[in-house]
């Protein structure tokens, strides 16, 4: 899900295997699929959208595809592969940010990769980042799905599973990095020669940094997963899962605050947090799509706040 200035939200049905825009009132108002671009390809599941600017939308797609709409739903740019394979992308000014996702790989890297494309696809350029450091916990990425990179008034930010916070790709304006109370490195990275179901228990075992999100153009909010029970909050039932949220200034205008939620964020923007709660009751008492939650995120005008 992603959502523009006016609170429009740009939903990603896969299993309609479409894209569908809503205005903030709820009111359905355009639907978006790849076919139309790419008609000779059935098979599109759709990933993730984001907002262009005002008037356009990028779309991402299984097996790399990539699609960039106009408002109205014409096609700007379409392709079946991008020349890298990533996890996740955000969009800042006019350019697109790709994420380079780590694979598999016996020799060590010392550097990972940021793909700068133009809204018709074209490529523009590459810049260098941190390579994670546990590569083989980070193949493939397993957070929240496209949510490893958002852009911000400063560049986009990245995170990796394991990482203490969401680093700058353009580390000259902010080197300084917000490290949660509930915060605990991973001791180690995934082991070779596992199992997938050891895999999946050491995985679980220690926290994980799931995504970055924009909360304003000057504000990141990273959400970690898989809290030490410890800092589960008094009286939660067995089957509820808590989530810790980091929230910190791009640019120190206030010092790094976290906290403990039970809520899945969906979504940011403009200072609010989109989540998705139950399902609607209907009238006719069936039941429909689920409701979306916001949430608003209130600036600390002092270090006690």
């Amino acid at each position: 899900m992603d959502v523009d200035q006016e609170g429009g939200l740009l939903v990603t049905d896969r299993k309609g295997r479409s894209i569908n825009l809503f205005a903030s009132s709820g009111k359905h108002v355009r639907t978006y699929s790849a076919r139309e671009c790419l008609p000779d390809d059935e098979a599109l599941l759709p990933y993730s959208a984001r907002f262009l600017g005002t008037d356009r939308l990028v779309t991402k797609h299984s097996g790399g595809a990539v699609v960039v709409f106009t408002a109205d739903g014409h096609c700007v740019g379409a392709t079946r592969s991008l020349p890298v394979f990533s996890s996740g992308f955000c969009v800042g000014g006019d350019s697109l940010f790709f994420l380079v996702s780590p694979l598999p790989s016996g020799e060590a890297k010392s550097h990972n990769a940021v793909e700068v494309f133009s809204p018709e696809l074209r490529r523009l350029g590459s810049i260098p980042v941190a390579w994670p450091g546990f590569p083989a916990l980070n193949v493939n990425f397993g957070g929240l799905w496209e949510r490893n990179i958002d852009c911000f008034a400063d560049g986009p930010y990245f995170t990796y599973l394991g990482a203490m916070d969401a680093i700058p790709v353009r580390p000259e304006g902010n080197s300084a990095r917000q490290r949660p109370e509930f915060y605990s490195e991973r001791p180690r990275d995934l082991p070779r020669n596992m199992s997938i179901e050891e895999k999946s228990a050491e995985w679980n075992k220690y926290l994980t940094t799931d995504a970055v999100f924009a909360l304003t153009s000057h504000t990141r909010m990273v959400v970690y997963r898989n809290l030490d029970d410890r800092w589960q909050p008094a009286g939660t039932e067995d089957h509820q899962v808590s989530f810790g949220i980091g929230v910190a200034s791009n640019d120190g205008r206030f010092p790094p605050r976290s906290t403990i939620v039970s809520f899945w964020p969906s979504a940011t923007g403009y200072g609010y947090v989109y989540s998705a709660g139950d399902h609607a009751l209907l009238s006719d008492g069936d039941v429909g799509n689920p409701l979306i939650l916001r949430y608003r995120f209130v600036q600390p005008q002092t270090t006690d706040d």
